[in-house]
């Protein structure tokens, strides 16, 4: 489970880094997958973010909830951490909210469609 863990921190770090420099990355929508979101820019450098927090909160969740350990903490601290969690929830809302919908780049029509179209 540690190796799982480990791994989606690891990808969230990466993909978080990539998004924070602005570049483009196209979400394809789950029902109708020619159309999408298209974030870039601000929208993903928003979402990167989002996902850096949530890199960040899984190394925090690693290191303090390890089996074995019996600390407790003190409310304001897990009051800390879930503010945390909503704020990468709100940063990714706000990504999709603000991305660019439209049809996927680089997507044709296949040729059948074409042909019924006037």
């Amino acid at each position: 489970m540690r190796s799982i863990q480990v791994f989606i921190i690891v990808l969230c770090l990466i993909a978080g880094l990539y998004l924070s420099t602005g570049s483009g990355f196209f979400l394809p929508d789950r029902w109708h997958p020619e159309t999408g979101i298209l974030l870039n820019g601000f929208s993903a450098r928003l979402l990167g973010a989002a996902l850096l927090i949530i890199a960040a909160t899984g190394v925090i969740a690693l290191k303090h909830f390890a089996p074995g350990r019996r600390e407790r903490y003190n409310p304001a601290w897990h009051r800390r951490y879930f503010l945390l969690l909503i704020t990468a929830i709100v940063l990714i809302s706000a990504a999709l909210w603000l991305g660019e919908r439209g049809p996927t780049p680089g997507w044709r029509p296949s040729p059948a469609a074409s042909r019924e179209s006037p």
